[in-house]
């Protein structure tokens, strides 16, 4: 039976035309997750919700299956003022609209992920130093979400231990380590990462480098344009 949304909060992750005076929108929403959308842009629609089709903003929208895999959106309201976002702040932002277009691909609800995403969207727009922590999270709860999540063991089935060294692998997860590298997380860091205790840069810089290992595998490959983006401000 053909479903019918009204006043479905969301936002858009990506555009492009589709036939004429049509949009194929792709979002994320709160209570059905990734969704394909066309939206037809009337005289009407296109005076009234005029910049509306874009990324970083919290939406308010109204939509209706079609016969097919795309959806119909007829119409949307800003439930919010847009996020704004500026250099390089937007790069990261992009970032988090790649990693939900590239790896979210059923309808499937997560209002966890999708809070820890307008929680990001909104530590980058007042320029929080504590934005990478929200980064972070945003991160491991999609790669929990995808059926990813870190195991808290090590590959023996054994406890982690506090004064243990270990280095991730992406497909075995922590590995007892009896070398000395920059890939080696010590017990502690990887405990306080399960308690979700991120205070410490010691912590982030770890559960960075295991996020992007686990993210690089499940992309297979593919190259995000945010992280060019990102890399080219840099070297400015």
């Amino acid at each position: 039976m053909p479903i019918s949304l009204d006043g479905e909060p969301g936002v858009i992750l990506h555009t492009r035309p589709y036939k004429e005076n049509s949009l194929l929108v792709e979002l994320y929403t709160l209570n059905y997750g990734r969704i394909s959308a066309v939206a037809r842009l009337s005289k009407k629609v296109a005076s009234r919700s005029k910049g509306a089709y874009q990324p970083f903003l919290l939406l308010k929208m109204t939509l209706s299956q079609g016969r097919g895999q795309l959806w119909q959106l007829k119409d949307v309201f800003l439930q919010r003022a847009g996020f704004a976002l500026e250099v390089p702040q937007i790069f990261i932002a992009q970032y988090l609209n790649e990693l939900l277009f590239y790896l979210i691909k059923t309808r499937e609800s997560d209002p966890q992920l999708f809070a820890s995403y307008i929680k990001v969207l909104e530590a980058l727009e007042r320029k929080e130093e504590s934005y990478l922590s929200s980064l972070r999270e945003f991160e491991l709860t999609l790669i929990e979400g995808l059926g990813y999540g870190l195991s808290f063991l090590d590959t023996n089935s054994f406890q982690i231990e506090d004064d243990g060294k270990y280095i991730f692998d992406p497909h075995n997860g922590f590995c007892r380590a009896n070398i000395s590298s920059k890939q080696v997380l010590d017990g502690r860091t990887i405990k306080l990462i399960e308690a979700r205790e991120f205070a410490s840069k010691e912590v982030l810089q770890a559960l960075k480098m295991i996020n992007k290992s686990v993210i690089s595998t499940l992309l297979d490959g593919k190259q995000l344009k945010s992280r060019e983006l990102y890399a080219q401000y840099l070297m400015v």
